[in-house]
């Protein structure tokens, strides 16, 4: 007996979606199509941007979920790899462009919504942004997972009912609005972490797009030759090297983040050993760490802080103190002033 990947994956051949069915879902404009897919698309993505910005803003993982499952952005990344597989570089073309329009106005949105907000919905501390500004190799790999799933569902006509769990599980909109949204308070490297894991879900899609519509065989016929689509695959290369460097470089970022800042507590509880204060936490924050301490009086002399802290890799970080003080007072509004 002998196996291929058609017969594993789909039932040999009777359980893959028709070409057709596939280019209406992922092609949002060709040369016969009306404008319908277009303004459909623009519609859903437009109010999943909104969703998705305001369940970071509030820090609502269950409305993020719920941009996720709105949001129609893997059409046409699924769509450039589709268009590759065929080689119809003029879907590729027009798939793109949907697709970089879509990143710059869901971004845009973001950062309207954040200029707009009351300043008690700053998004420090918040863990929707915390979450997606920081990626690294294993997010690839996670990516390359969902976006493998996500073509398999669309290409295998049984299928179609783990496309909400798909559209949850590849976070495309989510990180844009958080670019936007980091945008607004001048965070410019935390941008650039949410782009990155937005960039490496998509590229992952477009890849396993290109194999998975390869083996259930989608290649292009007549006209349309593999050589036209080489730029493509080579862009898509280049690109997927950045990627794997860069999220080297967060990876590298993380860890030694995480050593930094168990030194500095480590530090931070010798100095404040025989005070009157106590540490209550270490938090990394816009740059520095921020160590938040309970007491009252002085302050131990830094000298004492400097001593006791080991740099790593001869970094210096800027370390914050701040001082909480224990007391409380009650005031009774019911009652006269006195």
């Amino acid at each position: 007996m002998t196996f291929s990947p058609v017969g594993l994956l789909f039932d040999d051949g009777k359980k893959i979606t028709p070409v057709r069915d596939v280019e209406d879902q992922v092609y949002l404009l060709t040369r016969d199509s009306g404008n319908d897919r277009l303004f459909r698309f623009s519609a859903l993505l437009t109010l999943s941007a909104i969703i998705a910005t305001g369940g970071v803003l509030l820090d609502s993982t269950a409305t993020v979920i719920g941009a996720m499952i709105v949001a129609p952005l893997a059409w046409p990344i699924q769509g450039v790899g589709l268009a590759i597989v065929q080689a119809h570089i003029g879907q590729v073309r027009r798939s793109a462009a949907i697709l970089g329009f879509a990143v710059i106005a869901v971004v845009v949105i973001g950062f309207v919504i954040a200029l707009l907000v009351p300043d008690q919905l700053s998004p420090i501390n918040n863990s929707q942004i915390a979450s997606r500004t920081a990626p690294n190799l294993l997010d690839l790999f996670v990516a390359v997972a969902t976006g493998t799933v996500g073509a398999y569902a669309v290409a295998r006509s049984d299928l179609s009912g783990v496309l909400p769990g798909v559209a949850i599980a590849i976070s495309l909109v989510p990180p844009l609005a958080v670019a936007g949204v980091v945008l607004s308070e001048g965070d410019v490297l935390a941008a650039f972490g949410a782009l990155t894991l937005f960039l490496a879900n998509a590229i992952a899609i477009v890849i396993c797009g290109l194999i998975v519509f390869t083996i259930a065989g989608y290649r292009g016929t007549g006209d349309h030759h593999l050589q036209k689509v080489r730029r493509p695959i080579a862009i898509i290369a280049i690109i997927l090297s950045a990627l794997i460097i860069a999220l080297a470089a967060f990876t590298a970022r993380s860890l030694i983040g995480a050593v930094e800042q168990q030194r500095v507590q480590t530090a931070a509880t010798s100095w404040l050993k025989d005070s009157d204060y106590s540490l209550i936490d270490v938090q990394f924050q816009r740059g520095k760490y921020v160590v938040q301490v309970l007491g009252n009086g002085t302050l131990p002399d830094q000298t004492g802080f400097r001593e006791a802290y080991t740099p790593l890799f001869n970094l210096h970080p800027t370390v914050k103190v701040e001082a909480v003080s224990g007391s409380t007072k009650i005031i009774d509004l019911a009652s006269p002033e006195s």
